[in-house]
Order: C-alpha cells, then structure tokens, then sequence
C-alpha cells in the first residue's frame, strides 16, 4: 500500500510538470511571432532563471554547496553536458514553432518515451515491464495519428501563412493568397512505390494487401515535408529522451536538488545570452513590451518548475514511465493550439484517447509490479 501511495505521489509530481510544460509550450507559440531569432528566446527566458535561481541559493544560504559542487568533476560534467543538449532542444523547439502548427509540432515530442526505453537501459540500468512498455509503444502510435490525420491545406505553417517562408511572397500580395502548402511538394517526389504526389494515385495491385499502410506512410511523409517543424521536434524528442536521464544522474550525484538545477542553468544560459550579445543586440528591442517580458519570464520559470517536478517524480517512478505521464503535456498543448491560435484539431481529438489509453497501461504496469 505504501508502495502504491509513492506511485501515486510520482505521477501527481510527472503530471505537475506535464501542466507547466503545456503552458510554456503555448507561451513559446506567442513568442515566436513576437521576437526574431530561437535563440534570443532562449537566452532571454534563461536569464530570468538564473538571476532567480542565484537568488535562491544566496537567500537559502546555499551558496557554500554551490562552490562545493563545482569542484566535483562528474557533477559539472554532467550539468554542463545537460545544460548546452537543453539549450540546443530549447532553440530547435522554438523554431519548429516558427515553422509548423503547434498542434503539429508538439505531438512528435511523444515519441521521448521511446527513445527512453532505449537510453534508460544504459544508462540507469531501468527495465520497464512488457505492460509498461506496450504503454509507451501506445501513446507514440496516438501521437503518430495525430499528425497523421492532419488536413494539409488547412493547417498552414503560421511562418508561410505570414509570408515569411523562404521564395515566398509578401503577405497579402496575389501570388501569397495563390500559393499554399501543397506547392511547396515537387509533384515527381517519390520514394520507391510510395509516391508522395497526391492521395488519388493508387498503390500498385501487387501490394493491395498493403495499401492502407503505403497510403498512411505517404501522409505521413506529406505532412512532414510541409510541416518541417514536425521533423526538427523528433530530433527534439530524442535530445529530450537523453537529457531526462542526465537529469536523473546529476540528481542522484548532487547533494542539494537546487544547486544542481542552478549549475545547470548556468551552462544552458552561457552559450545562448552569449550568442546575443556578440551577434543580436537588436533582440533587446523585443524586451520594450511588457507582454514580452512577461512571456519571456513565464517560459523561463515554468522551465524550471517543470524540471523541478519531474526530478521529484523520478523520487517514485522509473524515467520512462515519469516521462511517459510529463508529454501528456501534448494533449493540454493541442487544446492550447485550438483555443488561443485558432488551429483546427477536430480531426485529431479521437486519438488524444489513445494517448490517455497509453498512460492507463503504464499505471496498471506499475500496480503490477508492487
């Protein structure tokens, strides 16, 4: 019983940080149209968390573990090594968000439970149970329907929707309104038998039996090329995948949770807030709108509160299973997608049911198993 309550209390501390996530998932959406450069995002979010966070250690009087961590060679290693991997996820994120439909884009980080399964083996040693693993197996086949049930003609890039796309046409001019999406695919692009010119060609009778899955393929194919924010967030997902367990080793290495949060900012900050400074000062003419900043600050506390969450969830609950139950996060960020940037995801809500039957597997896997 006691067993089950900690479990209990892991997801509530995964499904804390699922909320902020989905939040700073929408929060980023908003910022992306408000200041140029993934980058400049980054960095100023991450400056707003390490003046916070510097501030915590020095009111708590936890500046001496500070300057004890530093001098401990595997904690700095890893810290720094999370740090610049969550740098480069933040930056690549905020540009996909640029690029695709947040109701796109998100969905594809579902697909970090898989990559975890793999990482989590090797590098902390966790074997999740079969129940746990057809769970997560789950929640990455609703993911997939998701995008896969995207209408292309109607769920634009905002980025193309501005005319801001590359050979594109300001917004507004003829030749913009002309132009959509479907354009953007050469009508010859194939890839052995699954052409991935328009749905009304048929598959070859040879393979009939295979058809339906040829035809799911080639949309999905489709809709990565014209969502290419899609493709930059799998990449996300797997960065993310390698991060979460770095996170659970400089965890386990780090005498006092904050001081390795705070050591790990610091690494995440320095590369972005320098980039800024030698090569875009101009983004700091984004910091004149107060809505801006407040954004800004949002996404970089939120961030923090997420992985603040999530280490204490990883207290309870194996990796695998703590992020399976964090990217529901995804569903909340669909909704967000529909309610505050007008994105169509009537098509997609049946398999958002999906990933919630994904996410009963792996809390049933865990009953099992105390």
């Amino acid at each position: 019983m006691m067993a089950l309550e900690g479990h209990a209390v892991g997801y509530a501390w995964a499904f804390l940080a699922s909320l902020a996530n989905a939040t700073q998932d929408n929060l980023r959406k908003y910022a992306s149209g408000r200041v140029k450069h993934p980058i400049e995002i980054v960095a100023l979010s991450e400056l707003v968390n390490v003046v916070a966070l510097t501030t915590a250690i020095l009111v708590t009087g936890k500046w001496g573990a500070m300057v004890r961590a530093v001098k401990q060679t595997e904690l700095v290693a890893l810290a720094a090594a999370a740090g610049w991997l969550k740098a480069l996820s933040a930056a690549l994120l905020q540009r996909a968000l640029q690029l695709s439909p947040l109701s796109l884009c998100v969905p594809y980080l579902a697909f970090t439970p898989m990559w975890l399964l793999v990482f989590s083996f090797f590098l902390v040693k966790e074997v999740p149970t079969l129940r746990g693993s057809v769970g997560v197996v789950v929640i990455t086949l609703g993911a997939y329907l998701l995008n896969s049930n995207a209408d292309g003609k109607s769920d634009k890039s905002p980025r193309i929707e501005e005319g801001m796309g590359p050979g594109l046409a300001p917004a507004g001019s003829k030749r913009s309104s002309a132009m959509n999406l479907e354009s953007l695919i050469p009508v010859t692009a194939t890839l052995g038998w699954m052409s991935l010119e328009d749905s009304s060609v048929k598959t070859p009778k040879e393979f009939g039996r295979f058809s339906c899955v040829s035809r799911s393929v080639s949309k999905q194919l489709r809709t990565l090329r014209q969502n290419p924010g899609s493709v930059i967030t799998l990449f996300v997902a797997a960065v993310y995948a390698l991060v979460a367990d770095l996170d659970k080793l400089g965890k386990l290495h780090a005498d006092d949770l904050l001081v390795f949060i705070c050591l790990q900012r610091y690494f995440l900050c320095a590369p972005a807030l320098t980039f800024v400074f030698l090569k875009s000062k101009s983004s700091l003419k984004s910091l004149s709108s107060s809505k801006t900043i407040v954004s800004l600050a949002l996404i970089g506390l939120l961030d923090i509160a997420s992985m603040a969450a999530f280490l204490q969830a990883l207290n309870y609950i194996f990796t695998s299973y703590a992020v399976a139950a964090k990217r529901t996060s995804i569903l909340a960020s669909v909704v967000g997608g529909a309610l505050f940037f007008k994105e169509p995801i009537a098509k997609r809500l049946p398999f958002i049911f999906v990933m919630f039957f994904g996410m009963a597997l792996i809390l049933l896997a865990d009953a099992d198993r105390h």
